[in-house]
């Protein structure tokens, strides 16, 4: 029985269990119908559910799975609603796509129903699985969101090591991420300039592994958003930022002003532009404006509501200005659509602060409004500008200032030469500035003296005459003679005579115009003068002259200077005494060559080993085209087949200096000098000399000295060891193999050369023959012989000579002699016969050669 209820029971769990597997197999599995990258980061899912009932609120488990081992870096549950309809699901990544695979699979995970199967993964392939033999960096040439985590990663070639990655030149910690790929991940980056921030693999890169990106921040939301309208055409729009931006184009900030929620502008026309316009459109009052900031990281908009007619705010095109004697006309124009308005204009003029309104209708084409200006200085400078509005709205903007000068009757600019040595002569000189349109017939000049106090007047037409003066400070007035009368007079004075004449100081042109500058004068009364000449030509020179006002201690003059012209420029300050020279200039607009060439000075002093080079030249000399610096040597080297030239250049770099010493030249040698003058811009023509170096005796003499002191040194140690070296065989001295009279080459030469050592003939000579059976050997004496005689060891004079022994050589013989130590004895010798008869040696040596010469 307990059998048959066991059996029961199992076939009841069966079925059991056979119900909850067919109502598992009656979930149906997601179908992923399509996965797509839509960028680096984001992952696009697609996927579809068919079921027979339906079901809201449905929950999904995704799994994301990266390399092909299928690695799950994330998992999300997702719910959806509606049946048989396509789901989207878009995943961001923090690794860019492109560095491995990613795979996706989803199943079905509602609590109402049992979990579903997994359903196949699919897969979007990253770049890994491309061939190439080159590394491969991402992100690059992106744009990032600063304060964001970014992973970057590097795919390489099997055979290339990855050890090290940078981002902005810091090292990261490598993450291993498949076998080719490698990845660093770099938290809260940091913003970037236009240049961007460097990605690369290691230290030792290539300029291809190296990639650029770019970091910027989020559009933040316009402030101060306002449009308005000068002219009734077009509406311009300006807004504000906080920050600036910190990229350019094409990773700039894109402006967009939507009009009415319906067409849109764009507001690029420069990168990062805070300002846009629109054309006004026609029979429209009220506008909504709203600006959209966006980049690829985020989108920000700000909107402005308003009537246009409040917006209106007028500004004149143009303020012309037409300048009288005594009064001007300013006339400010308006161009716009402003019929139906009623205009209000203003003017300004300074120095006084007047200001002048009027008013008017608008109109839809140009008006002008015009202002007549009285009561005005001659010859004085004014100011004026101008603004407009429509009434009851605020000012328009005033246009920039306009200067005007009031126009003289006649203008004249006066100025003066001065010549002291030896008397006092004063050249005037004037222009005419501005005049009317009366013909001047003459210019009337007058001198009037203080001390004694007179005055003499007289008429001259040219613009310029030649006053004989005293020391004394005088005044003088010129004004012109027109058919309506006399000018207003032109004032100058002329110091007394004085001596402090200030140094010149050296200037340069920056190709343009002269820039000069001055110490200022704290008790000028008046404008300064400056004055400049062109030097290097005829006297008298073309002067020339320019006021500058007494706080000025600067100008930029620009007179149609030459380059390679020296002038000259004297700034004068004023006081109650007249015009004295402050400050003396001389300079080049542009430096160019030099023209003239050194003049060679052909007495040198010349040695066996350098050359001392004379030359005249004027560096002073203000026709030059620049200031000499210097000169240039250049040495030539003359071989004897006369083509193979070796050369070196010298600097002198004192102007002022006319003799160099050219050093290390070797003797008997033939050099060519090339001698040219410089200035910045480079030497001139070049003076050619050629010069021979002499002989050096010296060093022969050394030569032939050094080795006789050396043999004669020699001589002495043996003589002095003489009785040490019988005692020792004559094997041991074997290898001394040293011929009787053989002189070094070299030393007989030179010998020859100088006649140093040269023996004279002897007049007559005594010659021993020992025995041929004893000594084997026959010891000669000839005249012809130019070594004089061999003396034997035992020499027998004549009573009634006095000899004379002179010592012309001391050499030793290489020829090993067998004579017996007795046939060389000497009387000095015989005291020591005992210790020189040592088996097998011989004395082989002769110390000296005399000669005797009969008295």
């Amino acid at each position: 029985m307990i059998l048959r209820w066991t059996k029961l029971l199992s076939i009841v769990i069966l079925f059991e269990n056979a119900k909850g597997w067919n109502s598992s197999d009656a979930v149906s599995v997601p179908t992923i119908i399509k996965l797509q990258a839509l960028d680096m980061w984001t992952l696009e899912m697609k996927w579809t559910m068919n079921q027979k009932e339906e079901r809201r609120n449905q929950t999904y488990e995704i799994q994301v799975g990266r390399t092909t081992n299928m690695d799950i870096v994330d998992s999300v549950n997702v719910s959806r609603g509606s049946l048989d309809t396509v789901h989207t699901m878009v995943w961001t990544s923090q690794l860019p796509l492109n560095c491995v695979d990613h795979s996706v699979r989803i199943r079905l995970v509602s609590d109402a129903l049992p979990y579903s199967s997994w359903s196949l993964w699919k897969t979007n392939y990253g770049e890994v699985n491309l061939t190439h033999n080159e590394i491969r960096l991402f992100p690059d040439d992106q744009v990032l969101r600063a304060g964001s985590t970014v992973m970057f990663c590097c795919i390489y070639p099997t055979e290339t090591h990855i050890t090290s990655m940078f981002f902005g030149n810091i090292p990261y910690t490598v993450i291993n991420i498949s076998p080719q790929v490698k990845a660093i991940r770099v938290e809260n980056i940091k913003a970037t300039n236009i240049y961007g921030v460097n990605f690369y693999p290691s230290k030792d890169r290539k300029d291809n592994d190296v990639a650029v990106n770019y970091v910027t921040f989020p559009p933040e939301k316009p402030q101060d958003f306002r449009c308005e309208t000068e002219d009734m055409r077009t509406v311009s729009c300006s807004w504000k930022t906080r920050t600036d931006p910190n990229l350019d184009d094409p990773e700039r900030t894109d402006n967009t002003l939507l009009i009415n929620d319906s067409r849109a502008v764009s507001c690029n026309p420069e990168p990062n532009s805070e300002a846009c316009s629109f054309e006004v459109i026609p029979q429209q009052i009220l506008y909504n404006i709203t600006l959209l900031v966006t980049n690829s990281l985020g989108r920000e908009s700000e909107t402005d509501l308003f009537n246009i007619t409040d917006r209106v705010f007028p500004v004149p095109v143009r303020l012309d200005v037409a300048a009288g004697v005594l009064d001007s006309v300013v006339v400010l124009q308006l161009n716009g659509r402003f019929k139906g308005l009623l205009l209000s204009c203003q003017i300004e003029i300074e120095p006084r602060g007047r200001i002048k309104e009027l008013d008017k209708n608008g109109s839809d084409s140009m008006q002008n409004y015009p202002f007549r200006l009285q009561h005005l200085k001659p010859s004085t400078r004014y100011s004026t500008r101008g603004r407009c509005a429509v009434q009851g709205n605020d000012w328009g903007r005033w246009t920039p200032h306009r200067p005007f000068v009031t126009e003289p009757l006649v203008t004249i600019d006066l100025w003066r030469r001065i010549r002291d040595d030896p008397n006092r002569t004063v050249t005037l000189v004037w222009k005419n500035v501005s005049s009317d349109s009366s013909y001047i017939e003459a210019y009337e000049v007058c001198v009037s003296s203080r001390n004694p106090q007179r005055s003499v007047c007289m008429n001259v037409t040219e613009k310029h005459t030649e006053l004989p003066l005293d020391h004394h400070m005088c005044d003088i007035t010129v004004r012109a003679v027109t058919q309506s009368g006399l000018s207003i007079p032109s004032h100058i004075t002329i110091p007394p005579a004085y001596t402090d004449i200030p140094k010149e100081k050296r200037i340069m042109g920056n190709g343009k115009e002269f820039q000069l500058t001055w110490m200022r004068d704290s008790v000028a009364t008046c404008d300064y003068i400056v004055e400049w000449c062109m030097l290097g030509i005829a006297p008298p020179c073309n002067l020339e002259w320019r006021n500058v006002p007494v706080h000025q201690t600067s100008l930029n003059l620009d007179a149609d200077f030459k380059a390679g012209v020296r002038y000259r420029f004297i700034i004068y300050s004023c006081s109650a005494e007249g015009h004295r020279p402050r400050e003396k200039h001389i300079g080049y607009l542009k430096e160019q060559e030099p023209m003239e060439y050194p003049t060679l000075d052909t007495n040198l002093n010349i040695t066996w080993s350098s050359v001392n080079l004379k030359w005249s030249f004027n560096e002073e000399d203000p026709s030059h085209a620049g200031f000499i610096t210097g000169y240039e040597i250049t040495v030539q080297k003359d071989s004897e087949a006369g083509s193979d030239l070796s050369s070196f250049r010298q600097f002198v770099d004192d102007p002022h200096s006319k003799s160099f010493t050219v050093s290390g030249l070797e003797e008997e040698q033939t050099y060519t000098f090339h001698l040219a003058a410089c200035t910045s811009a480079g030497c001139g023509p070049e003076t050619t000399g050629t010069f021979k170096t002499r002989k050096n005796y010296h060093l022969m003499t050394v030569k032939i000295l050094s080795p006789l002191l050396v043999l004669v040194c020699c001589c002495v140690c043996l003589w002095m060891n003489r009785n040490t070296l019988r005692g020792f065989p004559k094997e041991t001295f074997g290898f001394l193999h040293i011929k009787a009279l053989d002189l070094d080459e070299d030393l007989y030469e030179a010998s020859e050369k100088i006649h140093s050592l040269s023996i004279e003939d002897c007049q007559w000579c005594d010659v021993e023959i020992l025995p041929p059976t004893v000594a084997e050997k026959t010891w000669l004496a000839s005249a012809e012989d130019p070594s004089c005689s061999f003396i034997g060891p035992k020499v027998t004079l004549p009573s009634f000579l006095t000899p004379s022994y002179h010592t012309n050589f001391t050499y030793m013989s290489s020829v090993q002699q067998d004579m017996p130590s007795e046939l060389l004895e000497t009387p000095e010798t015989e005291a020591t016969r005992q210790e020189s008869d040592i088996s097998g040696f011989s004395s082989d040596y002769v110390t000296s050669v005399a000669t005797k010469t009969q008295l």
